[in-house]
């Protein structure tokens, strides 16, 4: 199953996440009120009296966290898309596409 996702995102499945993904998140209020607050609080911090070493600290665990979260939300994605094609292989709505020994039950 790992070998199906590899194949997808060689086939721009990347694009099509970020894609499908984005136009979920403009018209989110939740994420977009989240973003905002985020914004204001990044303003804060990099205003208070901190030598430059200090804001390069806190910028770079800022990068951090928004490459690990960024990260993440691409690997639930992908969770998703691997439990849909493990759920429809399992029902012999599609075929052609092996399951590993861990992929060959749904619950």
């Amino acid at each position: 199953m790992d070998k199906l996702i590899d194949d997808l995102l060689k086939k721009g499945l990347g694009n099509f996440i970020d894609r499908s993904r984005d136009a979920l998140i403009w018209d989110d209020e939740i994420y977009q009120k989240c973003s905002r607050e985020e914004d204001v609080a990044e303003e804060k911090c990099l205003n208070m009296n901190l030598t430059k070493g200090q804001k390069k600290i806190i910028m770079n665990y800022v990068s951090d966290v928004r490459a690990t979260d960024h990260r993440y939300a691409d690997l639930s994605y992908l969770a998703g898309v691997k439990d849909t094609v493990g759920m429809l292989v399992s029902l012999e709505m599609i075929k052609g596409v092996e399951l590993g020994e861990e992929d060959d039950t749904v619950e």
